[in-house]
This record gives structure tokens, C-alpha cells and sequence, in this order.
């Protein structure tokens, strides 16, 4: 059994019978010896793999351990590390969704005598120990600002008649947000992201009515400018020493506990296809959580350069980090994505305006799947398909059983006090008897968009202009 079980991925001894993926999916719906076997066989596998060479396939504790160093001990280095976490604490916002009421919280500022860190001091230091940033200042690669460029593409967009070269203006555009230099303008500007989660989880922990919906507890922190610059910095050459100075300043801004285990990802992205990235757990783990958020973003940001093939912005359009709590399996579900367990989930559009259902569709819907899985053949990929087409059944039973509940639920405890504009949509998981609200965004962004009657849709107009105070635009 053994041997046919390892045949999946690529290891079978010459001469065994070959079963393809979907007759070892079946296998595993009756056999719980096959899929114990199948796990152990799989698990064995990712214990042995090479570290990939594919900056996309690697995860953010692996990248961590790979360039891992110690900031010097030394009393002068850790001045400074405390003073400039300090700083980038002053500067930071954070939204708190306890779990059944959300708030905006600063932190105190700094005392009015207090010396900021300045650049003569971190270049007493060695240049392998100097930090890339403090409270007001950066290290760029440009040294002129971004925003023009932005704002010369979107003028354009604006402008321009011609459908195509339109289409190109905004493409430079969307890729410029996410890959240039940060200016105190760029950053105004990412913020106007309305997918980004500090925009639309306000309004619906408002909205909410206790009783069937929960959603996480969550703390969304507005990234400081001098932080966020560091997403654009080659991840692999940051100095020990800033990354200290992130993951401290993460402990503070996020509150973290050494004892709890948490899901992170950016204001838009989790990164949760390599389910290592967005769980956090153990002591060790909770004090690298700023280096792994740093690590997702700057993923974010190389997606969205023009090297990159394709080329897909959208992933580092935020200036918030979030770290929510982490929902533990009470299902016993099976995992793909390395780790991620395969919850029944719903994806819910819906038009905040009309205050009315369009659709409700499986997010785990059973053709997107199996395509997706059955396109690759990495072992990830063939252990994924098979796990997905043994549980499908009972996903998709689920799903149905329970569906017509879910939009009845949306449409009177979500809906009629959700204070956002135009068609959304709205994920939710079911745990157990517990379903979480964990997710939304803007409908037309959305995969399934097209599940949507046509002569429903009404794709809401985008505004990237933000208010700028005097201070700002002078």
C-alpha cells in the first residue's frame, strides 16, 4: 500500500501498479489507514525538499532562518534599536476588534525632549549593524519622490480616449503603487485601497448583529511610512538589526502573547497558499511575526514588478499589516496548501446600496479546484488534488445543507446596517456550528465575479485622490 501511496509522488518502486489521483482520492474516502499512510508519505517528502529557487515558493520562515542574523549585543546597537522602536510606536495606529466591539487606538507620543535618532548616529555604527530606517527617516533606491509618476499615469488614464493606450496608464499606474518608493503622497494614495481591510472591517463590525456571524478578534496597525519602504528594500540584504527593530516594533503595535497562536497577512493579502505564512505559533515564531509580514509584503511588491511573468499588482496595495486570531479546526478537516485545513466556505456578493443577495457560490468551488491542482505536478500540487477530490464530497454536502441559512443570515444580520458603497463580496467559513465573517472586498475584484448576472453588476468607480492636509502638500 505503501509503495502505491508513494507512486503520487513520484516514488514508486519499478514494477508496482501505477493509480492514478483520482483512484487514490477514492481510496483515501474509505480506507483511514490509506490516508494516515498518504500523510506520513507526503509530510516525509516536504521534509526533504530542497529549498526552492522560485522567490514565490518560499515561505517567510524559511526566508527568515535563510539570512537569520543576531543584532550585536552591544549597548550602543540596542540604544538604538529601543529608541527608533520608540519612534515608529509614536507613530502608529491600530484598529482593535475585540471580538464584539472595534476601535481606533494610538499609542502615546513621544516626551517633547526626547532626541530622535539621527543619521550621524547610525553611521557610527558598522555598516553591517546600521538600521535602514527610524521614525522619520528611510532608505530609498531612488532618491526622488514617486508620487508625479503616479499622478502623471493617472492623469493620463483620466485623460486618455483611446481605450487600449487608457488600459495602459492604469496598468503603470497600479504597478507603480506597488513597486516604487514610498513618499508621505504614494503612501496617502496605497491608503485609498478599498479592499485593504482597515476600510471595510470597520463598518461591518458595526453592522453586525450578535448571535449567528462572528468574525475574529483583530488588530489592523497602519504600518508607519519608514517601515513600510522596506517592502521596495531587497528582503535578503536587510541588516539584522532592522529586523529586530520590525519585530519588536510588531510585539508592541499588535499586542502579541507569547502563548497564542495567530493568522497574519498584510491589509489585502495572506499569503495562506503556503498555509506557513500565515500561522504563527510558539514563542519563537510570536518574536519573528514582524520579519514574516515583512517578508509576505515584499512577495506583494515582486509580484507586481514588470519582471515578474505575469505581472500582478493589487497584493501590496496597503499600508496595513493585520494579525488576527488564529480559529483552531473542530471539524478534523484534511489540509492543502500546506497546512491550511479545508473548511466548508461560502463567498457571499452582495449590494450594500440595494441591500440585496446577487449570489452565493462554494469558495472552494469543486472545477476552479481540481483544474487548479491538476495543472501542476509539483507533489504539492498531487497531494492537494487528491485531498481535495476525497473531501469534495463532503465540502460540497455541506455547502448546500447549509447555504440558503448563510444568505438568510447575510440578509438580516449583515446587511441592513452595512454602511459601505456599492457590490461587495463577503467570505465566510464554517467551523463546527461556528461561521466566521473573514474576509471581503470590492465584488468586481473578486474571483466568481462572473457567477453574478451580468444585468446585476455595477462595478463601483475607483477614487485614488486622497485628502491631503496643508502640511502634506506643501
Amino acid at each position: 500500500m505503501l509503495d502505491i501511496i508513494q507512486n503520487v509522488f513520484g516514488k514508486n518502486k519499478e514494477g508496482n501498479a501505477a493509480l492514478s489521483r483520482d483512484e487514490i482520492a477514492a481510496l483515501l474516502k474509505v480506507d483511514p489507514k490509506a490516508v494516515e499512510q498518504f500523510e506520513q508519505t507526503y509530510q516525509e517528502q516536504m521534509m526533504s525538499e530542497d529549498l526552492p529557487d522560485n522567490l514565490f515558493e518560499l515561505n517567510s520562515k524559511t526566508a527568515a532562518r535563510i539570512r537569520k542574523g543576531v543584532p550585536a549585543d552591544d549597548a550602543m546597537v540596542q540604544d538604538i534599536i529601543s529608541r527608533i522602536v520608540r519612534e515608529l510606536i509614536a507613530d502608529t495606529t491600530v484598529y482593535i476588534y475585540d471580538g464584539t466591539n472595534g476601535s481606533f487606538h494610538g499609542f502615546p507620543l513621544l516626551p517633547e525632549n526626547t532626541n530622535p535618532v539621527t543619521n550621524e548616529e547610525i553611521k557610527r555604527l558598522p555598516e553591517t549593524l546600521r538600521p535602514e530606517l527610524t521614525g522619520n527617516l528611510m532608505k530609498r533606491d531612488i532618491g526622488e519622490n514617486s508620487f508625479p509618476h503616479l499622478l502623471f499615469f493617472l492623469k493620463g488614464m483620466q485623460e486618455e480616449k483611446r481605450q487600449k493606450r487608457k488600459k495602459e496608464y492604469y496598468q503603470m499606474f497600479r504597478r507603480g503603487l506597488d513597486t516604487l518608493d514610498l513618499d508621505d503622497i504614494t503612501y496617502a494614495i496605497i491608503g485609498m485601497n478599498r479592499n485593504s481591510m482597515g476600510y471595510w472591517l470597520p463598518s461591518l463590525a458595526r453592522a453586525l448583529k450578535p448571535g449567528f456571524f462572528r468574525i475574529p478578534r483583530t488588530v489592523i496597525a497602519k504600518v508607519p511610512l519608514p517601515l513600510l519602504q522596506l517592502t521596495r528594500l531587497e528582503y535578503f540584504e536587510h541588516t539584522s538589526t532592522t529586523m529586530e527593530i520590525v519585530n519588536r516594533w510588531a510585539y508592541e503595535a499588535f499586542r502579541l502573547q507569547e502563548d497564542k497562536d495567530y493568522f497574519i497577512k498584510t491589509g489585502v493579502f495572506s499569503s495562506k497558499y503556503d498555509f506557513r505564512n500565515a500561522h504563527v505559533h510558539g514563542t519563537k515564531e510570536v518574536h519573528e511575526l514582524g520579519e514574516y509580514l515583512l517578508f509576505i509584503h515584499f512577495q506583494c511588491v515582486m509580484m507586481a514588478s514588470p519582471l515578474s511573468r505575469p505581472s500582478i499588482y493589487g497584493a501590496a496595495t496597503t499600508n496595513e499589516w493585520v494579525v488576527r486570531e488564529f480559529i483552531p479546526d473542530q471539524e478534523n478537516n484534511p489540509c492543502i496548501y500546506k497546512g491550511l485545513p479545508l473548511h466548508t466556505e461560502y463567498r457571499v456578493f452582495v449590494d450594500c446600496d440595494t441591500k440585496e443577495i446577487l449570489c452565493i457560490v462554494p469558495y472552494w468551488d469543486p472545477e476552479t479546484m481540481k483544474q487548479h491542482f491538476a495543472s501542476g505536478n509539483s507533489m504539492h500540487d498531487k497531494h492537494d488534488y487528491v485531498v481535495y477530490k476525497a473531501h469534495e464530497e463532503v465540502l460540497m454536502r455541506r455547502f448546500n445543507e447549509t447555504k440558503e441559512e448563510v444568505k438568510n443570515h447575510v440578509l438580516t444580520d449583515v446587511l441592513p446596517g452595512l454602511d459601505l458603497p456599492g457590490q461587495w463580496s463577503i467570505d465566510i467559513m464554517k467551523n463546527g456550528d461556528d461561521y466566521w465573517i473573514i474576509d471581503m472586498a470590492v465584488a468586481e475584484n473578486s474571483t466568481f465575479y462572473n457567477r453574478i448576472p451580468s444585468e446585476l453588476r455595477r462595478p463601483m468607480e475607483e477614487d485614488w485622490i486622497p485628502e491631503l492636509n496643508g502640511a502634506e502638500t506643501a
